[in-house]
């Protein structure tokens, strides 16, 4: 169900979201006040539920125009096109069954996104793996994992196999071909954030130049709010087992035209024969990462870009991920890494 409200005269609000693959909450500041730029009241929130998630659009319109029904069915189709969480989905129906080929020309979206994931997926030097859905599965952070498993690594090398997307998955102008019958897909940490991508696009297109848009904790933004000011993000602080709110914030960024995305491990993990496993699996070895690197923030122009990096900086871990970005300073990504250093939390950026 979607709801529509004006912001009037509001001195701080703050929106909790959770994110739909890990669990990482982030605190959106918006400051409004009667005598700023943009009358308060006309600043509409369109808030509802979807992808398994909360999502939160506020955009200004003289007009007053009402984008509910819109942004309702653009999440609608991604979902039929992309939701692991919907056994009638597009990519449900290609993890469903063996091997085969299935023509793309009626799924753009769809299309669209594997393009994309497969562009992160090289430019990550692979650690960003859409197709890692069978081994996520067997750790079992798709669902509850007996606490007495014992990972076996011979299944573990068996599934990895399946994970290979290169040669895996064959994707033509209109074809994507599927080359073992094991291998799934899971775009769950670049959905949300393309989801975002599409709305901002809508909103382009209908004149819409001043808004912020959140989907499960996957943010972009464009223009200011109601104080004639940059949309300000408050990060919460990645503390173990922690709830939403309970701590101060890690760092509050403010969005200039960008998007931002967080990936952590310290809130979705469990623990087998008292040894803490993350959720993040490192696509190489097919087991959890094992690293003091906490979350990992990235600020880009594009949400999917934003959204599918950060999971692959949370899977180099810190050393990895700082040189990464000394050595690919044409990206323009800005990133807030935060980890342990000895029980102390402590922050590497470069912005």
């Amino acid at each position: 169900m979607t709801g529509e409200f004006h912001l009037k005269m509001l001195d701080l609000m703050t929106l909790v979201v959770k994110k739909f693959y890990y669990f990482f909450f982030l605190f959106l500041i918006i400051s409004c006040h009667s005598n700023s730029k943009h009358s308060s009241d006309k600043f509409i929130n369109i808030a509802g539920n979807a992808q398994g998630t909360s999502y939160s659009i506020i955009y200004f319109s003289e007009s007053q125009i009402n984008f509910a029904r819109s942004f309702d069915s653009i999440l609608k189709v991604v979902d039929e096109e992309l939701s692991t969480y919907d056994s009638l989905s597009f990519i449900s129906l290609i993890n469903r069954n063996n091997d085969t080929c299935y023509s793309l020309s009626n799924h753009v979206l769809f299309s669209e996104c594997f393009s994309k994931a497969i562009n992160v997926y090289k430019v990550s030097n692979k650690t960003f793996n859409p197709a890692l859905y069978p081994i996520v599965n067997y750790w079992g952070f798709y669902g509850s994992k007996n606490s007495n498993f014992k990972p076996d690594s011979l299944e573990v090398d068996s599934l990895l196999k399946a994970c290979e997307l290169e040669s895996c998955f064959y994707l033509d102008e209109n074809n994507l071909c599927k080359l073992n019958p094991l291998s799934k897909l899971d775009f769950n940490a670049i959905a949300q954030g393309y989801s975002v991508d599409l709305i901002a696009d809508f909103l382009d297109e209908n004149n819409i130049n001043n808004y912020l848009i959140e989907i499960g904790g996957e943010l972009r933004a464009k223009g200011k709010n109601s104080r004639n000011k940059f949309w300000t993000v408050g990060i919460d602080k990645p503390i173990y087992d922690s709830k939403p709110g309970e701590n101060d914030f890690q760092e509050i960024i403010p969005l200039n035209n960008k998007s931002l995305a967080t990936s952590g491990n310290y809130r979705k993990f469990y623990s087998i024969n008292g040894k803490r496993y993350a959720h993040t699996i490192d696509p190489f070895t097919g087991y959890p990462v094992n690293h003091h690197l906490l979350s990992a923030t990235v600020i880009a122009d594009e949400a999917y870009f934003a959204d599918a990096m950060a999971t692959s900086f949370m899977v180099k871990g810190l050393e990895d991920s700082r040189k990464f970005i000394a050595n690919n300073k044409q990206l323009g990504l800005k990133v807030l890494f935060v980890y342990d250093s000895l029980g102390e939390y402590k922050e590497w950026k470069n912005y």
